[in-house]
């Protein structure tokens, strides 16, 4: 119709969903704290603070050991599962990551075998790393409140209003503010749904306005 308003973009949550049917051989190797595969903050020091950019607490740190996956041979593997701050993927969501968000994630490759011996599936331990900052018009999002720490507090609802100029035509990115997700746009969405993607979850909590 002429004259028409643009129906804003949407932005969403990128999850993971259902049972990822691996499990770790060397979870408490991985860093000299013993915890796992991310960021601990009494033990494992960072270089920056949350809120600190370029590092961040989504960057994959120095392992000990590379992560090594067990994999259960009569459950189907996903093409993607979430694990505390970070990915892992397999060889084609990968792929699609290179292509349509090529700057915004960094890998590392997992060993991998099923429970009989035989060699796995190829993993990829995957992190988001295309940050940030103030990409939120906080004062038109009434379910967002900045802690005294600068971070963001959400009581939910999917009425964030994010700011196309911060943002600058990323698909695929996480907020400074709000480190523990991940985000996408709705073209990301519908790349995953249109190459068969395995394992998504998306929650829409906001609109890009055009």
């Amino acid at each position: 119709m002429s004259g028409a308003r643009a129906k804003p973009k949407g932005i969403y949550m990128l999850h993971s969903q259902g049972t990822h049917g691996w499990e770790f051989a060397n979870w408490d190797r991985l860093q000299p704290d013993g915890e796992g595969i991310g960021l601990h903050f009494r033990e494992s020091p960072w270089p920056d603070s949350m809120l600190d950019l370029p590092r961040g607490p989504w960057r994959i740190p120095d392992y000990a050991e590379t992560p090594k996956l067990i994999f259960d041979s009569k459950r189907k593997v996903q093409d993607i599962h979430a694990v505390e701050y970070f990915l892992f993927i397999s060889d084609k969501m990968k792929s699609l990551l290179e292509e349509f968000a090529p700057k915004s994630c960094e890998y590392l490759i997992c060993e991998t075998e099923f429970s009989n011996g035989k060699p796995g599936p190829k993993i990829w331990l995957c992190s988001v790393v295309d940050s940030y900052r103030k990409a939120v018009d906080v004062e038109n999002s009434p379910l967002i409140r900045v802690t005294q720490w600068g971070g963001y507090m959400i009581s939910g609802g999917a009425d964030w209003c994010f700011l196309p100029a911060v943002l600058k035509g990323a698909q695929l990115f996480r907020l400074v503010e709000y480190a523990v997700a991940i985000f996408c746009d709705q073209s990301f969405k519908d790349i995953c749904k249109d190459r068969g993607i395995k394992g998504t979850s998306f929650q829409q909590v906001g609109f890009l306005p055009k």
